[in-house]
């Protein structure tokens, strides 16, 4: 899944999928892994979201983490992140 940055709402993105639904999102924190950024996001009901993200084309990319390890190594990254 990839989705693109269309626009916010209040404290909320706005992306649209590859199947043309769009969602809002909270937009929470942002890790470094490996050269890449991977960033957390929560939908309406709060479950948190984990997914790559890239700006280099000009737009704001969010693309779902196929690899297990990669999202394993990475959702520990987040989880050791201090809280507020």
């Amino acid at each position: 899944m990839i989705l693109k940055k269309v626009g916010e709402r209040d404290d909320k993105i706005r992306l649209l999928s590859d199947d043309g639904s769009v969602g809002y999102f909270t937009f929470w924190e942002l890790v470094r892994y490996n050269g890449r950024e991977y960033a957390l996001l929560t939908d309406g009901d709060d479950d948190p979201i984990i997914m790559a993200f890239d700006e280099s084309s000009g737009e704001e990319v969010y693309s779902e983490i196929l690899d297990d390890a990669e999202f394993e190594a990475v959702a520990s990254l987040f989880e050791d992140l201090p809280e507020d």
